[in-house]
């Protein structure tokens, strides 16, 4: 195959369930001119022998298998075996829209400023593809810059990126494996323009069980430590990545699968961070008369923590359509808590991949 002009670049770690919707959703693009690289991380499952399934069918597969080694050094050995100009990132459980590839090189072709292009318009799907509720990112490049240092901005298996930047700054750092994604898009965005299309270009799977959702605190503070120590290289000033990592190291330590009272515990504060995820999504849905729609995000909250009481009383109004339109206002004041703009956050956002609305760009590791 001549050079081909997109690298597809995918970690995969026991996918199998939705494995063969997301590979197919990339080799069925209209744009055909492209490689797909894809990491197998030590699978347990069938995962491995279904992407080798794909080899004898179409050539521009490139499968490659490894220990598990985590998904920083996956997607940089990803990265690493490009050869494409572009480099779009895909995760093992999204769908991509056809057209995706053809709109995202015709832009990065037609503005040489752009280093990197993602999807301002997404959909947010359950296991079985039911769209659950619709997300909007900002668009144009000052408003991206501006929003992400204060919080996340894109769809990390939307985005498509210029290999020459990613080379530049040295790709993924594992010392953010979890945000790695936010890392590596500030720097990015210190050498180029960035730039969100306004299309429903990917469909994203929510996970009530990724590490957006069981490592929810350890993120937070990693997404701060990323925003922090951006400020400091746009201002002038050295990093200090050494001094920022040894601060997160006993929440790192506390995040790795306590057992006893404190695993009880945090399984049931992840239970509830994501009960309330879901229910942000059933609020918004409720307000734009979505009643069907927003009842199915109240019931998938009520799977994740059926104490949830807020998403029992969503659920009795989206089968009282006189009353939910009288009670909106009970859920906008809940909406005001939730921002579609990044990931889900205590003080910003509610929702990934990092709240009120679920934007998890990190892959289920």
């Amino acid at each position: 195959m001549t050079t081909p002009t997109v690298s597809v670049v995918m970690s995969v770690f026991n996918g199998e369930r939705f494995l063969r919707e997301a590979v197919e959703s990339i080799l069925n693009q209209s744009f055909r001119e492209l490689e797909f690289i894809i990491i197998d991380d030590g699978s347990t499952d069938s995962s491995a022998s279904m992407i080798e399934s794909y080899c004898s069918q179409d050539a521009r597969v490139r499968p490659y298998h490894q220990e598990n080694r985590g998904l920083v050094e996956s997607l940089n050995r990803g990265c690493g075996l490009a050869r494409g100009k572009y480099i779009a990132r895909m995760d093992a459980d999204d769908v991509c829209a056809p057209t995706r590839f053809v709109r995202q090189v015709a832009f990065l072709d037609a503005n040489p400023l752009v280093g990197l292009v993602g999807c301002g318009i997404y959909e947010n799907i359950d296991a079985n593809g039911a769209v659950l509720h619709t997300s909007y990112l900002p668009e144009d490049n000052e408003t991206i810059q501006r929003t992400l240092l204060q919080r996340w901005c894109f769809l990390h298996p939307s985005i498509m990126f210029r290999r020459s930047l990613c080379e530049r700054v040295g790709g993924y750092r594992k010392e953010f494996e979890g945000t790695e994604d936010h890392d590596f898009t500030l720097r990015m965005l210190e050498h180029c323009q960035a730039h969100n299309l306004y299309e429903r270009l990917i469909s994203y799977r929510l996970n009530p069980k990724g590490l957006s959702v069981t490592g929810h605190q350890y993120m937070y503070e990693l997404a701060d430590v990323a925003m922090r120590l951006a400020q400091r290289r746009r201002s002038g000033q050295p990093e200090d990545l050494d001094a920022e990592m040894a601060r997160l190291l006993e929440l790192k330590r506390r995040r790795k699968a306590p057992r006893g009272l404190g695993g009880t515990v945090q399984t049931w504060r992840d239970s509830l961070y994501a009960a309330n995820r879901y229910y942000g999504f059933g609020c918004r849905e409720l307000c734009m008369g979505h009643l069907e729609t927003a009842r199915r995000c109240f019931v998938q909250s009520l799977r994740t923590n059926g104490l949830f009481v807020k998403s029992w009383i969503g659920v009795v109004l989206s089968l009282m359509p006189f009353a939910a339109s009288r009670l909106k206002f009970v859920f906008r004041s809940s909406m005001q808590q939730h921002n579609d703009l990044g990931r889900l956050r205590p003080s910003v956002n509610v929702y990934g991949h990092h709240v009120a609305a679920i934007v998890d760009s990190t892959p289920d590791h």
